[in-house]
C-alpha cells in the first residue's frame, strides 16, 4: 500500500514538472491582462466613445489621443497641458470607474512547449457618467458608453508564458 501510495504521489510531482503551460483563464493571467490594459490608459477612452467622436477628436487635437501625452510631456510652457486637462480628466475618470472582465476562454494550439496562445472576449463595463461632470462634456459632440453607461464587447488574443522558474507568468496581448 506504501509503495502505491509514494508511486502515485511520484506521478503527481512529475506531471507537475511537466506542465509548463499556464492557463489562459489562469487568475494570474487575468489579472495581469487587466494591469497591461489599465497601463495602456488610453484603451478606456476609446472603447467607450463612438466611432465619430473619436474622428472628432482625432479632428480637434490633430492627432490620436494616445499620442497627446507625447506632445505634452516635450511642452516645456505647460500651454498644452492647460488646454488638454479637459482630456486628460477624462481619460482619468475611464481609468477609475470602468469594470473589466473576461470570458469565452480559448485556448490554440501551438507548436511551443512553453507559450500558450489564448482568445477571450474582454467586457468593458461604464457606469453612467454623473451629471455635474457630464455637464463639461455634454455639448452634443462626444457620444458613447462612456458618457451615458453601457457594456463595450470586444475579442482579445494575447500569449501566455511561465518564468523559468513558474513563480511569475508574462502574458504579452497581440490584438483587441
Amino acid at each position: 500500500m506504501k509503495k502505491v501510495l509514494l508511486s502515485l504521489l511520484l506521478a503527481l510531482l512529475f506531471l507537475g514538472c511537466f506542465d509548463t503551460k499556464s492557463k489562459c483563464n489562469d487568475e494570474n493571467v487575468k489579472l495581469a491582462l487587466k494591469n497591461i490594459l489599465y497601463d495602456n490608459g488610453w484603451v478606456y477612452v476609446e472603447c467607450g466613445l463612438n466611432e465619430q467622436s473619436l474622428k472628432i477628436l482625432k479632428l480637434a487635437l490633430g492627432v490620436n489621443i494616445r499620442d497627446i501625452e507625447a506632445f505634452v510631456a516635450a511642452d516645456t510652457t505647460g500651454v498644452l497641458r492647460a488646454y488638454s486637462k479637459w482630456l486628460f480628466d477624462l481619460k482619468d475618470y475611464a481609468n477609475e470607474v470602468v469594470y473589466t472582465s473576461f470570458g469565452s476562454f480559448i485556448t490554440q494550439d501551438s507548436n511551443d512547449k512553453k507559450t500558450t496562445f489564448c482568445k477571450a472576449s474582454l467586457k468593458l463595463t461604464y457606469p453612467q457618467m454623473p451629471n455635474d461632470m457630464r455637464k463639461k462634456y455634454d455639448k452634443g459632440i462626444l457620444k458613447g458608453i462612456l458618457f451615458d453607461g453601457g457594456e463595450y464587447e470586444a475579442q482579445i488574443s494575447y500569449n501566455v508564458q511561465f518564468s523559468d522558474d513558474k513563480k511569475q507568468v508574462f502574458v504579452e496581448i497581440l490584438d483587441y
